[in-house]
Formats: structure tokens, sequence, C-alpha cells
């Protein structure tokens, strides 16, 4: 008996339906493990001091929730993207590892390979920028641009349940699917001071050796104190973990037709159900390990308001996921693990600053053809003394862009002069347009948009 015989698509289809659910959401209440959960000290993550100042001591992501009150505050124990870091290992180990394609890069001989699912970038990751795998990934990058999601899902199906953003290649941006975060409520900031004594005093017993760089604290060989530093936070209220599934971002992936499409909402369905009902992982960091207080919760909800209750219990999400991917064509990799090259990455890298230079150097165009269609899109006001404010400003902002171009700049001062001065508007427009450069006509109405909703005039 084939393995699609076993599997009954109707209640997963249920979710895709295009009246069906538009988000399922997840509530769960946590615990630290301890006897008296209220009194633990429990450690969220650490954050660069706001003022940036290097001394200045790191801080955690607590938000007065009132006001008048100090004690009411919510403290972020875990964010969005570290969730989906820690949520998306899942599918490197047995029984979910068959599900997805296990790409690995070696960097160097001597560390473990590097696998796709531990790369907080994910498929735009810079380790696969130094491989052979990178044209593929661009060429995935550009059909979902196109509106074909179906070559990322093959290459690496969490890229679409977890989010990804090729910032330095194509620019693609895919968003992500499912959200969790952990939050503490009504949080008292501890702090914890430390104090490191050699067992012998160095300087003292005229131990520290001749020539040495910095100072003997650098060393461990002089006494180092730690004052008044974050230790954590007390938890007088609940722990909370929210994830959410995005059904209608879902519904909006496709395939090259009707048919691929389904297959490809199906497999994707399969990993963030995986992903959104698996146990998450207990240990956040040092001194922060969270534990299930209750059971989650579920509910789902449509389009127009509408909530229902969800239970992920009983069904076979693996077998699901393992049909649903065969369905697809999702195979593993051969030839694994790949090897990172750094004259392939400094190509790729070329290449890419390449492309956003020429985008760029497109999108800016002719200047006098831009200046015409600016000045033409002068005009007085209704009484005519003055020039309408929003053409200026569009005139003015470019000015002052190329006035960095040594061969624009005399024109851009000029120009600069005349808009800011005192003549008649009519005057002003017809003393700017005899400064445009030689060989330079009407522009394109449609190149330029000359509107402005600003009622403001000068």
């Amino acid at each position: 008996m084939p393995e699609s015989a076993k599997v009954t698509y109707g209640e997963f289809d249920k979710l895709l339906a295009i009246d069906g659910p538009v988000m399922v959401v997840g509530q769960q209440f946590l615990k630290p493990p301890s006897f008296d959960p209220t009194s633990e000290i429990v450690f969220p993550p650490s954050y660069a001091n706001p003022s940036e100042k290097s001394d200045d001591p790191a801080v955690y992501n607590i938000d007065q929730t009132d006001p008048s009150d100090p004690s009411k505050n919510v403290c972020v124990l875990d964010s969005i993207p570290s969730q989906a870091n820690r949520m998306e290992p899942l599918f490197s180990s047995p029984p979910y590892d068959s599900l997805v394609p296990q790409y690995k890069v070696r960097l160097t001989e001597d560390a473990d390979p590097v696998s796709i699912l531990n790369v907080g970038h994910r498929l735009a990751d810079a380790v696969f920028r130094g491989t052979t795998l990178r044209d593929e990934i661009v060429a995935a990058f550009k059909a979902y641009a196109k509106g074909n999601a179906a070559p990322i899902a093959r290459l690496g199906g969490t890229s679409l349940v977890f989010g990804v953003w090729d910032s330095r290649g194509t620019g693609v941006k895919v968003p992500r699917l499912i959200n969790s975060i952990i939050r503490a409520f009504d949080v008292t900031s501890i702090r914890r001071s430390a104090q490191y004594s050699p067992p012998i005093k160095y300087e003292q017993e005229g131990l520290i050796p001749a020539g040495l760089d910095g100072k003997p604290s650098d060393h461990g060989l002089a006494d180092v104190p730690s004052s008044q530093k974050i230790g954590g936070v007390q938890i007088k209220g609940d722990i909370r973990r929210d994830v959410s599934l995005n059904l209608a971002v879902l519904r909006a992936l496709k395939g090259k037709d009707a048919d691929e499409t389904k297959k490809l909402q199906r497999y994707i369905l399969a990993l963030s159900l995986i992903a959104l009902t698996a146990t998450p992982d207990s240990t956040l960091r040092q001194g922060c390990q969270l534990l299930p207080k209750s059971k989650a919760a579920w509910r789902q909800f449509k389009a127009d308001g509408e909530e229902m209750g969800w239970n992920p219990d009983g069904i076979n999400l693996v077998e699901f996921a393992k049909v649903a991917a065969a369905d697809l064509g999702i195979v593993q990799p051969q030839n694994q693990p790949l090897v990172f090259d750094k004259t392939r990455l400094k190509a790729s890298i070329d290449a890419d600053a390449k492309k956003k230079a020429d985008k760029k150097a497109k999108n800016v165009g002719n200047p006098g053809d831009i200046l015409t269609a600016l000045i033409e899109g002068l005009e007085p006001n209704s009484t005519g003394t003055k020039l309408n404010a929003g053409p200026v400003k569009k005139l003015q902002k470019y000015l002052e862009a190329v006035q960095a171009d040594d061969d624009m700049k005399p024109m851009a001062d000029q120009m600069l002069a005349v808009l800011g001065g005192s003549d008649a508007p009519v005057s002003r427009i017809q003393k700017l347009t005899g400064l445009l450069p030689s060989g330079t006509g009407s522009s394109d109405e449609g190149e330029l948009d000359q509107t402005d909703d600003t009622g403001d005039s000068q």
C-alpha cells in the first residue's frame, strides 16, 4: 500500500481552504524548575545599552504596562527570531530529518560541517555564498519573486516556515509563517556582583612577566571586581509562550500551477504544524530553563473574527509530512557536505555588489531628464505669488543630492540659488529652464510622480 493511502488530507485541507481559518494561535504557561517559582531568579536575554556607550551596562527588554504602577511590566524572555532559531533545528534529528534537505557546509578541515538548519539567515546565509549551491539559491529566490515558491521549498522549506531575507543578494524577503515569543509579566530586576581573586598576589610577589601587554588583570593575574551588573529578574506574574501560524500567508504561497500549489501548501503546512506543536527546548540560556506549567491551548480564527477550538492531539503529522514531502519531490542532497570556497564567496559578493550598483544607476536615470521633469512640475499657487511647496521640495532635494557630483555641482548651486530667490514664480521657472543642460527635453510624465499632498506654498 502506498504511503499516500495511509494519510487523509481532509483535516489538513480544511486549514488550507479559502474559507478556512486565517490564523492558528496557541498559548502555553511555563514555569522554572523550582520549589517556589516566584522566588526563582530567571535570566532574560541581555542587549546592548541604547545609549550606545561602550562602558554602559547591558539591559533587559522590559516595558511598563501601567505607568502608574512600576510593578506592572512585561519582560521578553525569548524573542521571535530567537524562538525561530530554536525551533528550526528540530528538523535535523529523527524522525523529522527526512522531511527537509539536509544541506551542510564544511568551512574548515578541523571543524564540523555547518547545517542549513543552524544558520541564522537560512538559505540567504553567507555560508552558502561560498558554495556551488549559491547559484541554485539565487534562482530559487528569483522564482519566488515571480510568484513560484516551490524551488525554495525544495532547497529548504524551513526558509518559508521561519522566513528569510536575501538582503545581500536578490533582496527577496519571505515573511515568516510562525511567530513565537516568551514573555514574563510583573518582574523585578535583580543586581549581582562578583569578585575574582587570584590564588596569589602576582604583582606583590614580583611574578608579573616583563613586557606583558595590557594590565595584569587582563591575564587573570590581579583582582577583577564586577559590581552591580544585571542579575536576572524575579517573576511575580505569569510566564507565557504565545505562538501563531499565519495561514493566510501560507495560502498565498504558489507553485508553477494549481497542482504544484496544492502540493506545496500541504508540505509547508506539515512542516509548520510540526514546528508549531513540538515540545519547545526547555533551556533557553544559562539561568533560564522553562518547563510547561500546563498543556497548550489552541484556537483558530477566521477572517470574519469567528473563533473555533483546535486540537492537534491524535493528528499524525509526521506521516502527513512524509507523504507531502514525497508528493512535492523533496529529496536529500548528494555529495554532502558542500565545500566552502573563499574565491567563490568573493565572486558572489562582487556579483551582488555590481547588480546593486547597476540597479541604482538605472533607477537614478538621466539627471537632465529628471531635472526637466521636476522643473516642469513647478507651478504657482492659486494667487500666483508663490510656488507650490511640494514640487519645490522635490526639486530642492534632488539638487542637494546631485551637488555631490563635481560635474553637476555648479549647475545645482545656480538652480538652488534661483529656487530660493525672490523673483516671481514664473520668472524663477524660466530661469531654471534656461539653466538646464543642452539636449534635454520634456520628460515622460509617467516616469516621475509630481504629486504632493501638502497644501503649503512658498
